[in-house]
This record gives structure tokens, sequence and C-alpha cells, in this order.
């Protein structure tokens, strides 16, 4: 399944470079074929296997003898990692927006996204017992937390929202 692999691929390589959009059209026209349950007319995996067999033979024969025999194994294994990949990318970028972390609900642990939040100008602010808060120190008592403040707390570091805060 390498074509679905090389399409992703070929098409962002194709966005800077006019030598992979003919690879980016014949691993979608592979694609297509092989969602439709038919051979590659193109022959496009044949191709690309050559090429990267081609490569691992010069280095290391053993290696490159391996992958050949066992391309299409070797494929299919790299596709369903990046759709896992994929998937989970997506789910953490869900749970940042519903809950702003990157587990769910109920997460305490650090989360990648926290800098891209602090690029929203608080689009998605951190309740007051967030991760967000206890890095940076903050205190969200009901004292430092209130309507005269606009419910914003530590500078400005902790944004709590009125909920939290009051009840």
């Amino acid at each position: 399944m390498i074509c679905f692999i090389a399409l992703i691929v070929f098409a962002v390589m194709g966005i800077f470079s006019a030598k992979y959009r003919d690879y980016a059209k014949e691993a979608f026209d592979c694609v297509f074929r092989r969602l439709t349950l038919r051979k590659c007319e193109a022959a496009f995996d044949k191709k690309m296997k050559m090429k990267i067999t081609g490569k691992l033979m010069k280095s290391n024969p053993k290696i490159g003898g391996t992958v050949f025999k066992h391309f299409e194994l070797i494929s299919w294994f790299f596709t369903i990692i990046m759709i896992l990949s994929l998937a989970y990318s997506v789910l953490g970028i869900y749970n940042f927006v519903v809950y702003n972390n990157c587990e769910g609900p109920n997460a305490i642990g650090p989360c990648i996204y926290n800098e891209i939040g602090q690029l929203t100008n608080g689009m998605n602010n951190p309740s007051c017992e967030s991760q967000h808060c206890a890095t940076y120190g903050c205190d969200c008592t009901d004292d430092n937390c209130n309507a005269n403040n606009n419910f914003e707390a530590c500078d400005g570091n902790c944004d709590c929202i009125e909920e939290v805060c009051q009840g």
C-alpha cells in the first residue's frame, strides 16, 4: 500500500517542486484503483519498490533483499502506523479544543498543544484547576479570581472562568 503513503508525501512535496507532481498523480491513480480493489495500472507501486530497494541494495544488500521480499507487508505496516498516528493527532486536537488538554476531561499531564493555545489569545482559556495554573504557580482562589479583575488571575497567565471561580 505504498501508493497511499506516497500520495500524501508526493502531494506535499509537489507543492514545492514540479518534479514530484507526476509522482503524486500516479500515486493518486494507484490509490483510487486500490480502493476499488483493482491493481495499479501505472505500476507505480513497482516503480517505488525498485527505487527504494535499489538504494538500499547499494548500502546493504541483505537489508535491501529483505525489504524487496516483504515490500507489500512493510508498506501496509507503515500505512497502518500513519493512519493511527493521524487518528491520535486528531483526538489530541479534539481534546485540546473541547477540554483544553490533550488527554480528556480529567487529565493533568502536560500537553504539546499548550503552546498553540497561548497563540490563540485565550480562545480556550484553561480553568483554575488546570495543569497550566499549577505550572505557572497560579493561586486561583476566590480572593484572586473575582468580577473586579474580570475573573483573571496570575497577571494573565491563568484565565479563570466564572463557573470554576465562583461555584
